[in-house]
């Protein structure tokens, strides 16, 4: 931890602002996230490739799936949405305001082109899974060495 002194009030200033922002104190990722929750990386999500298919699985727990909008093209993938903010009921006290709303949008590079005619999405408790079938140009074909 850093010992600030405070007869050089510019430099002062400057030294505050690295230690606040110092990763044994605040990070800047931490400090966006919280201030904007579904900014940045919501959804989380994990990305797979088999032979045939990219597989793009995202956690999105609270969000209707009517609200959730998919576009791909041959090598990008957009995942975006809308989180509903819950009414509050007249005379509700809140001891504790944690859940984020609002909108969200990521997008993706995919490691190979893919068919966008044949892209499948489903949901399951707050779970989205995207089925990315590969391009033919893009499946390999293996060729077995022969012996003369």
């Amino acid at each position: 931890m850093k010992i600030i002194k405070h007869n050089d009030s510019l430099k002062s200033g400057r030294d505050l602002l690295n230690w606040f922002f110092d990763d044994n104190f605040l990070s800047t990722d931490e400090l966006f996230t919280s201030i904007f929750p579904w900014k940045g990386t919501f959804p989380k999500v994990d990305i797979s490739e088999t032979d045939e298919n990219i597989k793009v699985i995202a956690n999105i727990p609270g969000v209707d799936p009517d609200k959730i909008e998919i576009e791909v093209n041959e090598d990008t993938l957009t995942i975006a949405g809308q989180v509903e903010k819950q009414e509050e009921e007249e005379g509700e006290k809140f001891y504790r305001f944690e859940r984020g709303y609002g909108e969200f949008r990521r997008q993706f590079s995919l490691p190979a082109r893919i068919n966008p005619e044949k892209v499948n999405a489903k949901v399951k408790n707050g779970v989205l899974t995207i089925i990315l079938p590969k391009s033919e140009k893009e499946l390999k074909k293996k060729i077995k060495v022969e012996q003369e």
